[in-house]
């Protein structure tokens, strides 16, 4: 995400919202910000996993989940009864990267 997506793209008008959770014996302390150090990134922690269970639930019909990626339009709008529709989505972050990156690319291109 870092080295392909955000360097290659220095100006382009992104938001990147990294949600850590506590998988994986992970912790608050454990974040490491310099795997996306881009300025364009906000890092967030939950702690309860309410964003994996509501986006697996929502998004991928699995249930608890995390290490995807969800891609959201520039007119993409959240009310409180309603998630705007998606561009693209993934998972694994790493097994995906290729569709990661052409999803981003084509969406900077329209």
């Amino acid at each position: 995400m870092q080295s392909e997506i955000l360097e290659t793209n220095t100006g382009a008008d992104i938001a990147v919202y990294a949600v850590w959770v506590p998988f994986l014996g992970g912790s608050e302390d454990a974040i490491d910000v310099s795997v996306m150090s881009d300025e364009r990134v906000q890092h967030l922690w939950d702690e309860s996993a309410v964003t994996s269970d509501w986006f697996g639930s929502n998004a991928f019909d699995s249930g608890t989940g995390y290490d995807y990626f969800l891609i959201y339009g520039p007119d993409a709008r959240w009310t409180q009864s309603d998630a705007p529709a998606l561009t693209a989505s993934g998972a694994t972050i790493i097994g995906q990267s290729g569709e990661l990156r052409g999803a981003v690319e084509e969406l900077l291109a329209s």
